[in-house]
């Protein structure tokens, strides 16, 4: 049969076809389409052996992952989920932003999810997004250590605010602003301080109890604590303020900004100034807080720098370019006096017997 002498004569060599494609690519690699865009652009989710073969199939190809369109390659760089506790306490916002910073520099896409403090919401949360992703970060999580280890055997995965062996993550110590809290409040004359403690399973609570416990001791003071987790669920639970009425202290140290602004307007209602007879020290040093009446006292976090330390690290594991060391990352918070302390009273609130 003749052949036409325009015809393209055989080299040896694989034909190209004027554009190659995904397709091309998957048929000459032996591996399905979604296979070839995790391996060039999500590695992390297939294993190196894959990833290597699809990569030499598609340079050899001539395949250029700017054929792709820009919106398309940007959302198969990568995806993370973050799950936070609540978005609507600000400090949460703040990791977010952190997070953010970091995939928009090394171009993954960042999902958020709120657990609304329920580790059945969020252990369901995981579950249900960990197809569809290639790591998280959970900030203030309230599951079990044996839960987040299984979760981090999926995927690669950071915790903020919540240190678990063998799982990377990045915290806040408070120890160091707890002492300051305490040393100050003994400057000025207190002798006893009440903690308004957060949630049972936050972590943080747990340090800035201890924390306030031991730096009590090394100062003779009394300290005691009266379990307020319901408030930061409903801010309407101001009963649980009701045991402090009844054996009153003339210093407060709350879990957080949000707690000690509660219960500042709780005292006002029973006619008890700020910081005249009561001083309140809050935590997380929030917006709402600075701007309170009277200032509040509070401890600051670095919470952007965490939120992006812990993108970085996280991107890091998922594109394999991170050592396996996870030591937790450390920052160190910083107590900032205002207003809401002042000097011990002489005279010491009497404890209500109507509360």
């Amino acid at each position: 049969m003749e052949v036409p002498i325009d015809a393209e004569q055989p080299t040896g060599e694989e034909p190209r076809p004027a554009k190659v494609t995904i397709r091309d690519v998957a048929l000459a690699a032996g591996v399905s389409a979604s296979t070839v865009c995790r391996a060039l652009a999500r590695p992390g989710r297939v294993n190196l052996e894959t990833a290597k073969h699809v990569r030499e199939v598609a340079e050899r190809l001539g395949y250029q992952t700017k054929d792709l369109e820009p919106d398309d390659e940007r959302v198969l760089r990568g995806a993370i989920l973050a799950i936070t506790a609540d978005l609507r306490y600000p400090i949460f916002g703040e990791y977010i932003y952190g997070m953010q910073q970091q995939c928009e520099e090394r171009d993954f896409c960042l999902l958020t999810a709120v657990s609304s403090d329920d580790p059945i919401k969020e252990r369901a949360t995981i579950r249900r997004m960990i197809p569809a992703v290639d790591g998280i970060i959970l900030a203030a999580s309230r599951l079990s250590n044996a839960s987040i280890r299984k979760a981090a055997q999926v995927r690669p995965l950071v915790t903020i605010n919540r240190p678990v062996g063998g799982v990377q993550s990045v915290v806040s110590d408070d120890r160091q602003s707890i002492g300051e809290i305490v040393a100050t409040l003994k400057g000025l004359g207190h002798t006893s301080i009440t903690y308004l403690a957060g949630h049972e399973a936050s972590w943080h609570n747990g340090l800035r109890w201890q924390a306030l416990l031991v730096a009590c001791q090394q100062h003779s003071i009394r300290a005691r604590q009266i379990p307020c987790g319901e408030v930061l669920l409903d801010p309407n639970s101001v009963a649980v303020f009701e045991p402090f009425l009844k054996n009153p202290s003339t210093a407060v140290v709350a879990f957080n900004d949000g707690l000690a602004i509660r219960f500042i307007d709780y005292l006002r209602l029973h006619g008890i100034g700020v910081p005249e007879q009561v001083s309140v020290v809050g935590a997380d040093d929030t917006a709402e807080g600075q701007t309170f009446t009277p200032p509040l006292s509070s401890i600051f976090m670095p919470r952007e720098e965490m939120g992006r330390i812990a993108a970085d690290k996280l991107i890091g594991r998922i594109l394999h370019v991170s050592d396996r060391d996870v030591t937790p990352v450390i920052r160190h918070s910083t107590f900032i006096a205002r207003e809401s302390i002042g000097p011990a009273p002489t005279a010491p609130m009497a404890p209500s017997r109507s509360a």
